[in-house]
């Protein structure tokens, strides 16, 4: 269980963005850069109480939910999926209340509305076919030798369309949300894939928008730790004025040394989009040095298609810089990877 200690908007004015640095004070927790925690988020108050309305269900009667005694108001608030429910759902809500409904991805308020049940009884037949609130995983933005009995994230709050309405993602604007001092439960989840190297070993930290929140970790670990190995980050995101996480952070690290090279790339500041990809290969003479010399490469961030342009660069470089085949380019990739000298944490 964790205290939420500060919530905080990254993005500065003008931003199409919401991306929220979020600290929780969290006594005798335990964990190491490169792990996540996992997060169940809750319905919006709203929306539960415009459901149970609708259909004039007693929000305190006690229901059975596998195997475990609840009122309806707190499995609406906490346990079950009444948002954005996939078609199978759908379906079968379609098969109880007997009515033909169109195959859609649709909030359970807005299907009641359209296709009302028939009384509180047969509310109580959906309740049965509803989805459980499935956990999201977020990096840990923080070290516990910076920041004892603390765990920081860095979430972006996710806005997308569905027949032209506006919507956002559950937990992330349950979370961007959370008022300080709120009580918020979550589950740490170990990631042996993605770890920091011993402390002279060199590493070079590709994380684009909230695939910086691991390397905040790694910086503050190495910083925390007195490190002897070189550390290079490349950062990326739409505008350096009002998207450029962790700025003051990052330029501080610069200044001290923690950090030996800091690329950055704002796709949006120029007529022709520049990614962290072709600051990469921008650099990619010093990029094959370093590799050479033993460094290790992370990746974080989106899976597609920022970490195929990521890999693809990574080949580029090898191919170009290492004077090798595009065979035997990629035959280096692997042996990184096999050497756990390649890791990623991508989603």
């Amino acid at each position: 269980m964790g205290t939420v200690l500060s919530n905080i908007n990254l993005n500065g004015r003008g931003s199409s963005k919401q991306t929220h640095h979020i600290e929780l004070a969290a006594d005798l927790i335990s964990y190491q850069p490169g792990d996540s925690i996992g997060i169940v988020p809750e319905n919006p108050l709203a929306s539960v109480k415009s459901v149970i309305q609708l259909v004039n269900i007693d929000g305190n009667k006690i229901v059975l939910y596998r195997e475990e005694a609840i009122t309806v108001f707190d499995l609406l608030k906490k346990k079950l999926n009444i948002v954005y429910m996939p078609e199978r759902v759908v379906n079968h809500y379609a098969s109880i209340i007997q009515q033909e409904i169109p195959s859609t991805r649709i909030d359970l308020l807005n299907l009641l509305k359209i296709y009302p049940v028939q009384d509180a009884e047969q509310f109580e037949r959906v309740i049965s076919i509803l989805d459980p609130i499935t956990p999201r995983l977020y990096s840990i933005a923080s070290s516990l030798t910076a920041h004892e009995d603390e765990v920081h994230l860095t979430v972006a709050r996710n806005c997308f369309s569905v027949n032209d309405e506006v919507k956002n993602g559950l937990c992330t604007d349950y979370l961007v949300n959370l008022p300080l001092k709120t009580q918020l439960e979550f589950y740490l989840h170990k990631n042996s894939e993605f770890k920091l190297p011993t402390s002279e070993k060199d590493i070079i930290m590709i994380g684009p928008g909230t695939g910086i929140a691991p390397f905040r970790s790694f910086i503050e670990e190495r910083d925390s730790t007195n490190a002897t190995g070189r550390n290079w980050l490349f950062f990326g995101d739409q505008h350096f004025e009002s998207d450029f996480l962790y700025q003051t952070e990052i330029q501080n690290y610069l200044q001290t040394g923690i950090l030996s090279r800091v690329d950055v790339a704002f796709s949006r500041d120029q007529s022709e989009k520049i990614y962290v990809q072709h600051k990469m290969l921008a650099r990619g003479e010093e990029f094959f040095r370093w590799l050479e010399s033993g460094a290790l490469v992370y990746v974080c961030g989106t899976k597609e298609p920022m970490s195929v342009d990521v890999e693809r660069a990574l080949v580029n470089i090898i191919e170009q810089f290492g004077n090798r085949t595009t065979q035997q380019a990629h035959e280096y990739l692997i042996q990184l990877k096999e050497e756990g000298r390649y890791q990623k944490d991508v989603y």
